[in-house]
C-alpha cells in the first residue's frame, strides 16, 4: 500500500482536520443527548434553571456550525484523493515500458484508472476515515456516556454487539456474493459501452450496434436484478438490526422498572444512546462488504502502477546535445520468438535526410521505435556519434528528437497550444509556419484564430489538417533529429508534396528520417533505404533506384 501512504502523507493536514472535526461533532451530539438528561431531571424535580438550557443550546449550535464547516475538508479530501490517485496513473504513463503499454491498450488503461481511482478514494474515505472519524468515536462515546448513567447497562450493549455481529455475518455473505456479481457485470457492461462510444465508424458500417445494444440490455437486466436483491438483503439486515435495538430498549425499560433507580432523564438518555451505540456496527458491516469489493478493483489498479518501467527513463547518461552520425550495427529485435529485425546495419549521416520504404510489415516502424528508444534492441548497437542509445537517459535524449506519427495526436486545447505548447511565440511567426504547412486557409476560417479550441483529438479537423498541425510543431522545436512516421499519409498528393518540400528546405540542418507511403514525396531526400522482411535490400537516391528496376521500382509501380 505504498501509494496509499504517499497520498495520505501528501494530504495529511487536511485529513487530520477532517477526522478531528468529525470526532468533535460526534462528541458534541452525544454530549448534548446526555445533557438533555440534566434538563429532564431538573424539570421533574422542579429545579430547572436557565443555565442548563443555555448550555444545551450552545452545544447544538456549535455542533451545527461544525457540521457546516465540515463540508470544506470533506470536499477537499474527497476530490483531492480521487484526483491524486488519477495523477499517480499519469505519472506511471511517464515511465511505463512501451511494450507493456501496447499490451494493455488505451481502453483497458482508461477503465482501470477510472475504476481504480474511484475505488481507492472509497476505501480511504468510506472505510478508513469513516472508521476513524465516526464509527469508533460514536461507539466509544456512546458506551462511555451509557456507563456514566448506569454501569450494568454496558453489559446489555456488549451482548447485543455479539448478537448483531453473528446475524449480520450470515446476511452479509449473501450481500457480498451479490455485489461481486454486480462488479463483474458492470465491468462487462462498461467494456461494451466504451468500445461502442470509441468505435462509431467501425460498428456503424459493420452493423454491430444492434448486437452491442442487446448485450448491454442483458447486462443492464442482470445488474438491475442483482441490485434489487441487494436492496432486499439490506432491508432485511436493517430490519433485524432495528428489532435487536428495540428488544434492548424494552429490556432497559424493564430493568428501570424493576430497579426503579433510574430517573426519567436517565432512561431517555440511555434509550437515545442505545441507537447511537449500535448504528456504527450496522454501518461498519455494510461498509466492510464494499471495502472488500473495492479492494479487488484497487488491486487491479495497483497492478497497473507496478507494471514494468522503462529503466532508460529513470537512469542513464544525460546528454546536453547530439552530434555525429546515427549508426545501427547488427541490430536485432523480436516480438517473442519472431524476429522483425535481424542483424540490420544502417548509417544515417548527421544533417542528412533519409527515407525508409517497404511494404507493410517490412520493419520500418520498428526501426523508428528503436531509434526513439521505445523498443529495446536485443542485439547489436544503436549509436549517435560515440554515444550508445542504451546508455542514454531518454528524458534528456528526447530534448533533441522530434517525432510525428501518422496518428498526429491533437489534444483538447487551442490551436496555439497544439502548436507551441507553453512556449511564448509571436503570432506572426506562428502564422508564417501555418503557411509553410498549408494551413493558412484553415486558420482564416477560425473565429478566434489561434485561440480557437480544436476539440478532443482534433474532432473539428480533417485527418490531413491534424497531420499538418503536428508537422508545424517541428518548426518550434530545437531538435537535432526529426522522425516522420507516415506523417503525411492523410494529405492529398499536391499538399503532401508542397509540405514535404518546405520541411526538407527549412529543416535541412537536422537529421531527417522519413517513412513514406507515397514515394513521390521523398524524391529530394539524400538516401532511400528499401526494407523487406526486416532487411535492407536496396539503397540509393530516388533516380538511381528507379533506374535499377529492382525492389524500389516494384514499390513505385504498385503505388502508381
Amino acid at each position: 500500500m505504498k501509494l496509499f501512504k504517499e497520498v495520505l502523507k501528501e494530504n495529511l493536514k487536511m485529513i487530520l482536520f477532517y477526522v478531528l472535526i468529525g470526532i468533535a461533532i460526534n462528541f458534541l451530539d452525544l454530549y448534548a443527548v446526555t445533557y438533555y438528561q440534566k434538563i429532564l431531571d431538573a424539570y421533574q424535580f422542579h429545579m430547572l434553571t436557565i443555565a442548563p438550557l443555555l448550555i444545551y443550546g450552545v452545544l447544538l449550535i456549535v455542533s451545527t456550525i461544525l457540521g457546516y464547516i465540515e463540508n470544506y475538508p470533506e470536499q477537499q479530501v474527497k476530490n483531492k484523493l480521487y484526483l491524486d490517485f488519477k495523477l499517480a496513473a499519469l505519472r506511471k504513463m511517464k515511465t511505463i515500458d512501451y511494450l507493456k503499454y501496447q499490451e494493455l491498450g488505451t481502453g483497458l488503461l482508461t477503465q482501470r484508472v477510472e475504476d481504480g481511482a474511484t475505488a481507492s478514494t472509497s476505501v480511504m474515505i468510506d472505510f478508513y476515515l469513516k472508521i476513524a472519524r465516526w464509527l469508533l468515536p460514536t461507539a466509544a462515546f456512546s458506551l462511555f456516556f451509557i456507563y456514566n448513567v448506569e454501569k450494568k447497562l454496558v453489559l446489555f450493549v456488549l451482548l447485543g454487539y455479539v448478537v448483531v455481529i453473528l446475524i449480520s455475518n450470515l446476511i452479509l455473505k449473501k450481500l457480498y456474493a451479490l455485489k461481486e456479481k454486480i462488479l463483474v457485470n458492470q465491468e462487462t457492461l462498461n467494456r461494451h459501452l466504451v468500445r461502442g462510444f470509441m468505435e462509431l465508424v467501425v460498428f456503424r458500417t459493420n452493423k454491430k450496434y444492434d448486437t452491442e445494444i442487446q448485450i448491454t440490455k442483458d447486462g443492464i437486466k442482470n445488474i438491475t436484478d442483482a441490485k434489487t436483491k441487494i436492496k432486499l438483503v439490506h432491508e432485511m439486515f436493517f430490519s433485524i438490526f432495528s428489532l435487536i435495538v428495540n428488544v434492548l430498549k424494552v429490556l432497559v425499560l424493564g430493568y428501570a422498572v424493576i430497579h426503579s433507580n433510574l430517573t426519567v432523564g436517565a432512561i431517555v438518555t440511555v434509550l437515545s444512546l442505545l441507537g447511537k451505540a449500535y448504528e456504527p456496527i450496522a454501518i461498519f458491516n455494510v461498509e466492510y462488504v464494499d471495502y472488500k469489493l473495492n479492494k479487488v478493483t484497487v488491486k487491479r489498479y495497483l497492478s497497473l502502477l507496478d507494471e514494468k518501467d522503462d529503466e532508460a527513463l529513470l537512469e542513464g547518461k544525460r546528454t546536453s546535445s547530439l552530434h555525429g552520425d546515427l549508426l545501427l550495427e547488427n541490430v536485432s529485435f523480436s516480438y517473442g520468438k519472431r524476429y522483425v529485425i535481424e542483424n540490420l546495419n544502417l548509417k544515417i549521416p548527421q544533417s542528412s535526410s533519409v527515407a525508409l520504404v517497404g511494404q507493410t510489415g517490412s520493419g520500418k516502424s520498428t526501426i523508428i521505435k528503436m531509434i526513439m528508444g521505445l523498443l529495446k534492441y536485443e542485439k547489436g548497437h544503436v549509436k549517435i556519434g560515440q554515444s550508445e542509445l542504451k546508455d542514454l537517459d531518454l528524458n534528456s535524449y528526447y530534448d533533441h528528437v522530434s517525432y510525428v506519427s501518422q496518428e498526429a495526436p491533437i489534444f483538447d486545447g487551442t490551436l496555439r497550444e497544439n502548436l507551441v505548447f507553453d512556449k511564448q511565440v509571436d503570432d506572426e511567426k506562428i502564422i508564417e509556419v501555418l503557411r509553410l504547412v498549408h494551413l493558412e486557409k484553415f486558420y482564416e476560417k477560425l473565429e478566434l484564430g489561434l485561440d480557437t479550441e480544436l476539440g478532443e483529438k482534433g474532432v473539428k479537423m480533417s485527418g490531413g489538417e491534424r497531420q499538418r498541425v503536428a508537422l508545424a510543431r517541428l518548426f518550434f522545436e530545437d531538435s537535432s533529429i526529426v522522425i516522420l512516421d507516415e506523417a503525411t499519409s492523410a494529405m492529398d498528393n499536391l499538399t503532401e508534396k508542397a509540405v514535404m518540400k518546405n520541411i526538407l528546405e527549412r529543416l535541412h540542418n537536422k537529421t531527417l528520417i522519413i517513412i513514406a507511403h507515397r514515394l513521390e514525396t521523398i524524391k529530394d531526400v539524400d538516401e532511400i533505404y528499401c526494407l523487406n522482411d526486416g532487411k535492407i535490400v536496396e539503397s540509393g537516391n530516388y533516380e538511381s533506384l528507379l533506374r535499377k528496376k529492382g525492389y524500389f521500382a516494384k514499390l513505385y509501380k504498385i503505388a502508381k
